[in-house]
């Protein structure tokens, strides 16, 4: 391959299924504000599993914030690589990505059925998620619900268990539990492998693979990384199925398009 070939890997980070949920009201929308913490990004010379990267060549290692929601995000993302660590020759199929399960949103959504918009308030964020009472586990498989209405803050969210359950927010500690629902995240079909978190897991990884549209052989020549993203459906707001003007919240898909060349 020519130091002019170019490689277009279309990633969409993240689809977060929730199969049990469909009773309720629901809608996706635009978050104003979408951290999401990169921990690690690997080039892999072949690919079998989520815990599989042949040949691995880690061109990012640090945590770096980015908002996706932002105008330079994908500046932010780019810069966050080093292609010049790749051998020269070597022809890489797949691209292995781990995040932070924990994002910070901000989203303010209409909500058929809720009586106020569905906001992401404070009351999700930092020690008061929720009422200060989660710990490691906890975190991971309990989602709190808020009044609708309030003021729009960044707040929170966290990629769940495979068994989650809601519960009020100042109730998520110990009492209030409710509809446990089953967390199921594709496999094969945006990311071509992606982890699937076990009930009780406490790992603050989540790992995806993606598989190249068209492998990629190192020129003599550093690549040019492009990314651009879209937020238009970055997160989902749900009406409690039983409680009438509660909501809760699920990071849902940024579509990101990177371009290396």
């Amino acid at each position: 391959m020519s130091k002019f070939s170019k490689i277009t890997i279309f990633i969409k980070i993240l689809l977060l299924v929730f199969l049990n949920n469909s009773y309720s009201a629901s809608t996706t929308g635009k978050a104003d504000v979408y951290k999401v913490t990169m921990k690690k990004v690997e080039l892999c010379t072949a690919s079998t599993s989520v815990s599989s990267c042949e040949n691995a060549v880690v061109i990012g290692n640090i945590d770096k914030i980015v908002d996706i929601a932002s105008a330079n995000a994908g500046a932010s993302a780019a810069s966050y690589g080093n292609t010049a660590l790749l051998p020269l020759g070597e022809r890489y199929t797949h691209m292995r990505v781990t995040i932070d399960r924990k994002f910070t949103i901000k989203a303010d959504l209409e909500v058929s059925g809720v009586t106020a918009n569905c906001t992401t308030t404070a009351a999700l964020s930092g020690s008061a998620y929720p009422g200060g009472a989660l710990d490691g586990t906890e975190k991971y498989d309990r989602t709190p619900v808020i009044e609708d209405g309030g003021t729009a803050a960044e707040a929170e969210l966290y990629l769940k268990n495979d068994k989650m359950k809601t519960c009020g927010n100042a109730e998520c500690g110990n009492l209030g539990l409710s509809n446990e629902q089953t967390v199921t995240y594709d496999q094969g079909v945006i990311s071509t492998f992606q982890t699937q978190h076990a009930n009780g897991s406490t790992s603050d990884d989540h790992v995806m693979v993606y598989t190249l549209s068209n492998p990629y052989t190192v020129a003599l020549i550093s690549p040019i990384i492009d990314i651009s993203f879209g937020t238009s459906a970055a997160i989902k707001a749900s009406e409690h199925p039983t409680q009438a003007d509660l909501c809760y919240f699920e990071p849902m898909e940024p579509k990101v398009t990177i371009t290396i060349k």
